[in-house]
């Protein structure tokens, strides 16, 4: 009874639990939301000024002594920017007026003391002529080009007391555009402010809300106009670290909200500065005012501090924030301003002087983008500089210092098809987010990924502590490039990441709890009638999944060649549909007529729809000449590509004709199958983690899932003993044409290759002699095993014969890891089968025997001795490539950097300063390299079961096949396998096209033969399947 109770009772507590802990999950991720909102960046941000502390001022008229000292003081605090009104009306466009030279006075005061101007112009009503506005603003930019740092349009457009009558709608506002344009001829360095904002939840007609008027001007169009956008931020009664967001809400972080309507604007690059803000103390006499709340002169300065130190480290995208104010214009009588003035009007300073000078100016670079050129950067060296940035010595030192504020760093670089490297320190470590060499440097690669021109933001270091840094950048080489764009800076905090683990470890203890409710109710669920349940449930959507395969095929075939063409044609012997087959085949390739390619590819399908098996035979054909594609539709396809799909989508009309007229056994599926599935799966999956897409997702077509076609044709088309050797056969004389015309090449001194010590290679139909080394290494074991005694027949004799030209071919490529590693390791393979109880004999006869060959080799050509030399031949390039994949890897353990982009990867990050003669290299040259670079960890144990796999269904074959001849092809597959293994030690194991069908062809070939063993009516079925084509 107790057992009973308890039962009952712990699915109940642990899906409690497993809620709760989802829940907590939930709550820690929202949390982190609301801690990390605004504090993120978008890549390509507008570059940040070195002083983000600005104050509003009212000097304007004030006496030139007085002007001066309060300037004077102002950038003795560490302010850098001033913000100033001007009345647009006094300064007439022919330059009269009493305001010119105030303002020419003010800014050259401002300068004498390094303070940088905000020159606002507005004025008291809406400008009556847009135009007339315009030529004010392109004569006051002309007159102090030399000295006006930013001008803000207006001041106040969402309310009526700042535009002078009701807000003006975004589409009828005209002087953002209007007066852009003019600004920006007249001083091309100045920055161009949209009017400030003010905080309001009003929706008009006097006042409209901050947020819903820049959500207007972005709609009406005005992004063009304004280099920043503008707000006013003030505190109101909450501190400055308040974390509320909401429309509704006033306080500091509604600056947040601003940004985040930029940000759905498309325009995230910019800036956002900050007009006005600050915290109002009521004063003790004279006007007050409650518009801005009040709080205690204690707060106000504790706020004013935080504020600024939260803009500089939490916001990378806010600009200058301007204070306010320093005085204000008018008496303190009338004026309640003077409850944010930092020097009253007695002259006294507020509390809030005193917290700033502490804060200000800031020693370090804050989060978010710098120039090239800026306080923070101490240059040693003949740099030169300009807009560009920074442009590398080309003689004697180039060094740069940087000092920053924050837990990430990276290099603005300008990259391109150029050989330079950044090598850097932080706090006198290497770099952190680098790759180091093997001198212990960390070094930065500014050669482009794709060679283009482009400036890319380059991770130096990343999870430091808080708080100030010190960069060390030594340059080599880069010259006349102007290498050096900016740096940017990035502040994260601890608590991002210890939410976000608390939260993964929630999700995952929620999960197995989860498992553990179902675990418990397993006996109380019975499994007749899930059974019954999913039989129903696949008996109804068979036909809908099927109509789903069959259109997803067509509309595949539908791309390739722009009309579906289906014809069945039907054959009643044996040699008249593979002629038909070859002759469709032949004429589709070759023929210089659309017309007659696209017959012959009709054709050619509704033979393999009879006859499935002859599309795998063509496709074993045709693997090693996809470097020789067919023009079809102003595109180019391989004809191993067109076979595989034209091939799986007959082979799928061949088993909805064969469901419709006969009970096929559904084949069990194996270790090797599942590999295979899960091997497309997770490289379908790594498209979204690779930074060359389109280049990956070629690589998936043509690599993954074409090569998978094949297999699953192989495994899942009932076969009879001749249609597999057929298909053996054809992959025999691929390889054999490929031997031959390398032969005739050679014969002819034609495409060869001079080696170093002007030894001559072939190549035959590839680019390299290496590929040739590479395919033919596993296809010479499949031709050797049936021609050794024992395995008798025409075939044996015929494929004796093969092994001849093929074994010309390796030799005369001179592939090193063919000869000496794949090719050795596979005919040990064969012998130990072969051999016997001699098997020991000969394999020590065969080793001595090649090693004599390789010391008279060694001794006579300089391409076998290099293999000696470990610093500075092929084998010291090997290890540094090694050393780079090893630390690629360590950088994305999980995805991998992505399908065909190990180019992309290591020759614009990974390639070490030393192989800098080799940046070409597209794979790792290490089959366990190459799957764990590309697919992360998860692809090596996916290529770790699919040699499980593969050996768990070539142990079943040897173990249980009594036939010669499918012994020997057995044991020529395990051989095959082998070299794949032993060469891909040195070089490419799966990814190049060849290959990668190779590889899918010596799992299927093996599969079939494991399955006729683990099922013995298998062979009956594959009997009567091809008597029934037949």
């Amino acid at each position: 009874m107790d057992a009973v109770k308890q039962k009952s009772w712990l699915p109940a507590l642990c899906a409690i639990g497993a809620a709760g802990l989802l829940a907590a999950s939930v709550a820690l991720l929202v949390q982190d939301a609301r801690g990390m909102r605004g504090r993120r960046s978008p890549a390509g941000l507008a570059q940040r000024p070195a002083n983000l502390a600005g104050i509003n001022v009212a000097l304007l008229g004030a006496a030139p002594a007085a002007q001066q000292a309060a300037l004077r003081d102002i950038a003795g605090i560490g302010f850098g920017w001033v913000r100033q009104e001007f009345d647009w009306e006094a300064l007439p466009a022919n330059g009269s007026g009493a305001d010119w030279p105030a303002a020419a006075a003010l800014l050259q005061n401002a300068h004498a003391q390094g303070l940088r101007v905000i020159a606002v112009l507005s004025g008291a009503r809406p400008p009556a002529d847009a135009q007339q506005f315009a030529r004010v603003a392109a004569a006051f930019a002309a007159r102090f080009s030399q000295q006006g740092d930013a001008y803000e349009i207006w001041d106040e457009t969402n309310l009526r007391a700042g535009w002078g009558a009701q807000p003006a709608s975004a589409a009828d506002l005209q002087p953002p555009p209007a007066a852009d344009p003019a600004l920006l001829p007249a001083q091309p360095g100045a920055t161009v402010l949209l009017g400030s904002l003010s905080p309001s939840i009003d929706s008009g007609p006097d006042n409209i809300s901050d947020l819903l008027f820049l959500r207007q001007l972005y709609a009406a169009g005005a992004a063009p106009f304004f280099d920043a956008a503008s707000g006013k931020p003030y505190g109101f009664a909450a501190d400055a670290q308040a974390l509320r967001v909401e429309a509704g809400a006033f306080n500091f972080s509604r600056f947040i909200l601003l940004r985040e309507e930029m940000e759905r604007a498309g325009d995230g690059r910019k800036q956002l500065w900050a007009g006005n803000f600050g915290w109002y103390v009521q004063p003790a006499s004279g006007a007050v005012s409650t518009v801005w709340g009040a709080v205690s002169p204690a707060h106000q300065a504790a706020s004013t501090a935080a504020a600024f130190v939260r803009a500089r480290q939490e916001w990378p995208w806010a600009g200058v924030m301007a204070l306010e104010n320093w005085q204000p214009a008018g008496p303190a009588a009338t004026d309640p301003r003077w409850g944010f003035a930092l020097r009253g009007a007695d002259g006294s300073d507020s509390a809030a002087v005193a917290a700033l000078r502490k804060i200000l100016p800031a020693a370090a670079a804050a989060p978010g983008e710098q120039a090239a050129v800026n306080p923070f950067a101490t240059y040693t060296g003949a740099w030169k500089f300009s807009a560009l940035g920074a442009d590398i010595p080309a003689q004697g030192p180039a060094s740069v210092e940087f000092v920053f504020d924050g837990t990430e760093l990276a290099l603005r670089a300008r990259r391109a098809n150029y050989r330079a490297y950044i090598f850097a320190t932080v706090d006198g470590v290497p770099a952190n987010a680098l790759p180091v060499a093997a001198d212990g440097r960390a070094y930065a690669v500014l050669t482009a990924p794709d060679l283009q021109p482009q400036v890319e933001q380059i991770t130096l270091a990343r999870g430091l502590a808080p708080g100030r840094h010190v960069a060390r950048l030594v340059a080599e080489r880069g010259w006349d490039q102007w290498a050096i764009a900016g740096f940017a800076v990035a502040d994260v905090p601890a608590a991002h990441a210890t939410r976000t683990t608390a939260a993964a470890v929630c999700a995952a203890l929620a999960a197995l709890l989860a498992g553990a409710a179902g675990w418990s109710l397993r006996g109380s669920v019975r499994p007749a009638a899930l059974a019954h349940a999913a039989a129903r449930l696949a008996a109804r959507a068979s036909a809908p999944l099927t109509a789903a395969t069959a259109a997803i095929f067509w509309l595949s075939a539908a791309q390739a060649w722009g009309q579906p063409l289906t014809q069945l044609i039907g054959a009643r012997t044996e040699t008249l549909p593979v002629l038909l087959t070859v002759v469709s085949a032949g004429l589709f390739y070759f023929s210089p007529w659309l017309l007659l390619s696209v017959l012959s590819a009709a054709a050619m399908f509704g033979l393999l729809a009879v006859r499935p098996a002859a599309a795998a035979a063509l496709v074993a054909f045709a693997a090693p000449f996809y470097l020789l594609p067919r023009p079809m539709f102003e595109r180019m396809f391989s004809a191993v590509e067109v076979f595989t799909l034209l091939g799986a989508g007959a082979a799928l009309l061949h088993a909805l004709v064969l469901a419709g007229s006969a009970k096929v056994r559904r084949p069990q599926l194996t270790l090797l199958d599942g590999a295979v599935l899960a091997f497309a799966a997770l490289s379908t999956a790594s498209i979204f983690f690779a930074a060359q897409r389109a280049v990956a997702v070629t690589e998936l077509r043509t690599t993954v899932l074409e090569p998978v076609l094949l297999y699953l044709l192989l495994r899942f088309i009932p076969m009879a003993e001749r249609e597999r050797w057929l298909v053996v056969d054809a992959f025999m004389a691929g390889a054999l044409l490929v031997a031959l015309v390398g032969l005739g090449q050679y014969a002819s001194g034609t495409n060869l290759i001079t080696a170093e010590d002007g030894v001559l290679r072939l190549r035959s139909v590839y680019g390299s002699p290496n590929n040739v080394g590479l395919y033919l290494g596993r296809a010479l074991p499949v031709a050797l095993a049936p021609a050794l005694p024992g395995a008798r027949g025409p075939r044996g004799r015929l494929y004796a014969a093969a092994v001849v030209p093929l074994a010309a071919a390796l030799w005369l490529s001179f592939s090193r890891g063919a000869l000496l590693l794949g090719v050795p390791a596979a005919l040990a393979v064969v012998l130990l089968f072969w051999g016997g109880r001699r098997a020991g004999r000969l394999l020590a006869a065969a080793a001595a025997g090649g090693l004599l060959v390789l010391l008279l080799v060694a001794g006579r050509s300089a391409r076998f001795a290099r293999l000696a030399d470990y610093t500075a031949g092929p084998v010291f390039f090997r290890l540094q490539l090694w050393r780079s994949a090893l630390t690629m890897v360590r950088d994305a353990p999980l995805t991998g950097v992505g399908l065909d982009n190990f180019l992309y990867a290591y020759r614009g990050r990974y390639i070490a300063p030393a192989a800098w003669q080799e940046p070409n290299l597209s794979h790792a040259h290490n089959w366990l390299l190459d799957f764990a670079t590309r697919l992360g960890l998860p692809g090596l144990l996916l290529a770790a079961a699919l040699l499980a796999g593969f050996w768990q269904q070539a142990r079943r074959a040897l173990g249980g096949l009594r036939d010669p001849a499918a012994r020997a092809l057995a044991v020529g597959l395990c051989a095959a396998m082998v070299n794949v293994l032993a060469h891909g030690l040195v070089d490419a194991s799966y990814w190049f096209v060849d290959l990668a069908f190779a590889f899918m062809l010596i799992c299927g070939l093996m599969a079939q033969l494991g399955h006729m063993v683990n099922s013995p009516a298998a062979a009956v079925q594959a009997t009567a399947a091809s008597s029934r084509s037949g």
